[in-house]
């Protein structure tokens, strides 16, 4: 039976410097943009099984509010043999 190693992270938006979605290290650059993220976890072999909004905002718009996330909380998970 296949045993796994599960890694969470959080992402969030950076609507000032970046202008995209970024994932923060302590020790190296962070990574930019959503595909970027997927794409160099995936390298390393993680695979992303869940997505879930952690924070979000909400402003008025024409005729309601509009409601938008802000960070992210993704969970990957790899073969613990990896």
């Amino acid at each position: 039976m296949t045993k796994w190693a599960y890694l969470t992270v959080r992402i969030r938006y950076d609507g000032k410097k970046h202008k995209n979605w970024i994932l923060e290290y302590p020790d190296r650059p962070p990574l930019v943009g959503m595909q970027g993220i997927l794409e160099a976890h995936g390298a390393d072999g993680w695979e992303l099984v869940s997505l879930a909004p952690e924070d979000q905002k909400a402003y008025a718009a024409f005729g309601g509010w509009c409601v938008e996330p802000t960070t992210y909380r993704a969970t990957f998970k790899r073969s613990s043999e990896y």
